[in-house]
């Protein structure tokens, strides 16, 4: 999902981003974001810090308790260091500055965090298939 209070940059992206073969949907504001999020699931959020509502940082924190394992990239024309440190403290997986110059580095970005995805899910299933087999020695 794409959440930018900029249709352009909605727009460009997603239609970026859909040539590369990725299903995208957009949003246009925060609370647009979180009412989508809770509609369908989504696995990777690009997410832009300075909108109007809810800003991107607080958008951010009701998406990491909705679910922690979406990946978020910040998206931002302007931002402060403090910003920048609260979006990775809130769990932002990375983010990236606008104006875009080179649009595969979004790519880059969104392929780092599918791999983070898959590294996760696999990990979690090795564990759960450990800890059935531990319980059925002990039953």
């Amino acid at each position: 999902m794409i959440v930018d209070d900029e249709e352009g940059i909605r727009t460009s992206l997603a239609a970026y981003l859909k040539l590369e073969g990725y299903k995208v949907s957009v949003a246009e504001s925060g609370e647009d974001a979180i009412k989508k999020l809770r509609a369908s699931k989504h696995n990777i959020i690009l997410l832009d810090i300075n909108m109007p509502g809810i800003d991107g940082l607080e958008t951010l924190r009701i998406i990491k308790s909705i679910d922690f394992s979406i990946q978020v990239i910040m998206i931002t024309a302007y931002s402060t260091f403090e910003k920048t440190m609260k979006s990775l403290e809130f769990g932002a997986s990375d983010y990236i500055l606008k104006p875009f110059d080179d649009l595969s580095e979004i790519l880059r970005l969104v392929k780092i965090s599918e791999e983070k995805l898959e590294r996760w899910k696999r990990n979690v299933g090795a564990s759960i298939i450990k800890q059935k087999e531990n319980l059925s020695k002990l039953g």
